[in-house]
């Protein structure tokens, strides 16, 4: 286990969970209270390290669970009107075409609803909110999205838009390209009244037509300039979907901008993992045939270095997404 887990050792104990709620809130919770916020951290770890320690065949159910804890301790954590037993015992989510995406192995398509559960607590308590490192290793940005509602749906490939990481094993699968650009500066006052998002690189109007779409800034203006792009739009209600690429230049963070999901709705990148994390822990549980099978070497593996890196990643970003959440707010907020 990690150095993050080193720190989310405080919310496995009765005084620094103590602590950490007077500190935040300026109040006690009873001794009940903290032992739910403490039990599910506990239970978290341990379903993290029997991940860490268990064959492919099996280790994304038990990552799944670990994230639900997770989830859960920081929702009692963010939230103290919650108490565990308040809490739904429903994922929150549904894929509704399992036979037809394990008969044709393009499991890009899976279709994923939400519904009321861990999910939806889990996004409506963070606010849909994702703390960002921009050009810095430090958290020093927060972008909020359009909460999804229930009911509404996205495929599997829409999700991994939100992992720019993953671009070369995303390619690799589907021999295609995760479209995102890096944001160099974002300015929403200025002189002439418009948004200002400043890309890095020469982007091109294909990609900028999936970021920048006219249904929501048909008035959009392209100007580039010195390997960059900037656009400026009108609309004050519109903001476009950005994520967090961990690992850019110099191996620091970048806020990149991805296509928006339908009806405009984001997804933060706790939420989006969650949904992966459910996604293949589901398919371990319940087709352990379809899920072992693609990395049997036979018609349908060419998955598989995805599903592999991306547990990997989920395993190392999920416990440091609930940090970064916990050790909210920050300096910047307050301006």
């Amino acid at each position: 286990m990690n150095k993050i887990w080193n720190e989310l050792l405080e919310f496995e104990t009765r005084d620094l969970v103590d602590r950490f709620i007077q500190k935040k809130y300026g109040r006690e919770i009873n001794a009940n209270r903290v032992q739910q916020i403490t039990s599910n951290f506990i239970q978290a770890r341990e379903y993290f390290r029997s991940a860490d320690d268990s064959n492919f065949t099996v280790r994304p159910l038990l990552q799944y669970y670990g994230v639900m804890a997770l989830s859960k301790g920081l929702i009692l954590s963010l939230n103290l009107s919650q108490t565990e037993h308040q809490l739904k015992s429903s994922h929150g989510l549904e894929v509704k075409n399992w036979k037809e995406v394990l008969k044709n192995k393009d499991f890009e398509n899976l279709r994923i609803c939400i519904g009321e559960g861990t999910f939806s607590e889990l996004i409506t308590t963070t606010e849909n909110k994702n703390y960002l490192s921009a050009n810095s290793t430090a958290i020093n940005w927060a972008s909020i999205l359009k909460m999804p509602q229930i009911g509404e749906e996205f495929t599997l490939r829409q999700v991994i838009q939100y992992f720019p990481d993953l671009y070369k094993e995303y390619d690799s699968w589907l021999s295609d390209k995760l479209t995102f650009a890096v944001i160099q500066e974002l300015k929403t006052q200025t002189d002439d009244g418009l948004t200002h998002v400043k890309l890095q690189g020469l982007v091109n109007e294909s990609d900028l037509e999936l970021l920048f779409p006219n249904e929501y800034c048909p008035d959009k203006l392209i100007v580039r300039e010195n390997h960059s792009t900037l656009i400026k739009y009108s609309n004050p209600n519109w903001s476009p979907n950005i994520t967090q690429r961990w690992h850019g230049a110099f191996n620091i963070g970048d806020g990149c901008v991805i296509p928006s999901l339908p009806n405009d709705i984001g997804l933060n990148l706790l939420s989006g993992m969650y949904i992966v994390s459910y996604v293949f822990g589901m398919m371990a549980r319940y087709f352990p045939t379809s899920w072992i099978g693609i990395k049997r070497v036979e018609k349908g593996d060419k998955v598989y270095p995805f599903a592999h890196r991306i547990l990997e990643f989920i395993h190392e970003k999920y416990p440091k997404q609930v940090l970064d959440f916990l050790n909210s707010p920050y300096d910047f907020e307050a301006e």
